[in-house]
């Protein structure tokens, strides 16, 4: 029988390709505002590179109103269409996510960014009834560990089915992610960094624990979940 493991997969550069997503709003608003798009995706990935967070979308959508924010977007999607914002290795992931669990549902989202937008950028790769949940913090291994009972096992949230499962495995781009993952979770830190096993190493002594391997695209999780369990 299949053991009881949920999947959390993160949304922005896991699943969505949020770099291109902001280059198209960005290259948008140039057209009418020379230097203004660039800047702001600038600001965009420095903070990413810096392991921080803009809220560039909440910020334009405040800024500009949700009419004008909604054309932007449109226009921008559009431009590069909708198929491209999902990233490489994401539709074969998924494809196999329910092969290597006894629960239902097998996967979910967790994500963290502003409510709205993050339920906007699922919808647009067509995952808008996949199971979310938006975290109130990056630090997604300290939610994790708060679903843990004291058997070693996870209670759920209501979104995620709110029953009960022996392992979590979590697939993020941020090795923040993977703070303090409790015993009985498994990391996937999605990343191109060819100094990537070198930093998960140092990281082992920072709190990152020893069961989180670095890989380039989501699809190969569900093969090194098979083999781990």
């Amino acid at each position: 029988m299949k053991p009881r493991i949920f999947q959390l997969i993160d949304l922005d550069r896991t699943l969505f390709d949020t770099s291109r997503f902001v280059k198209a709003i960005t290259d948008e608003i140039d057209k009418t505002e020379p230097g203004v798009g660039t800047k702001l995706d600038e600001l965009f990935e420095a903070a990413y590179t810096s392991d921080e967070t803009f809220f560039l979308l909440r910020h334009l959508r405040e800024e500009r109103g949700d009419v004008e924010f909604e054309h932007l977007v449109a226009r921008a999607v559009q431009k590069v269409g909708a198929d491209s914002l999902l990233l490489k290795g994401a539709s074969a992931r998924l494809a196999r996510v329910d092969t290597v669990s006894s629960y239902q549902p097998a996967w979910g989202i967790l994500t963290y960014g502003d409510d709205i937008d993050q339920r906007m950028k699922a919808r647009l790769i067509g995952m808008q009834d996949a199971p979310l949940l938006v975290a109130q913090t990056p630090d997604k291994s300290e939610l994790i560990r708060s679903w843990q009972m004291p058997d070693g096992t996870f209670q759920l949230p209501q979104v995620f089915g709110g029953g009960v499962v022996d392992c979590i495995t979590l697939e993020d781009d941020k090795l923040r992610a993977f703070n303090g993952l409790p015993k009985g979770a498994f990391g996937f830190w999605i990343t191109s960094n060819p100094q990537a096993d070198v930093m998960l190493a140092e990281g082992i002594h920072a709190g990152i624990p020893a069961t989180v391997r670095a890989i380039k695209d989501v699809s190969y999780a569900t093969e090194l979940i098979q083999k781990m369990l």
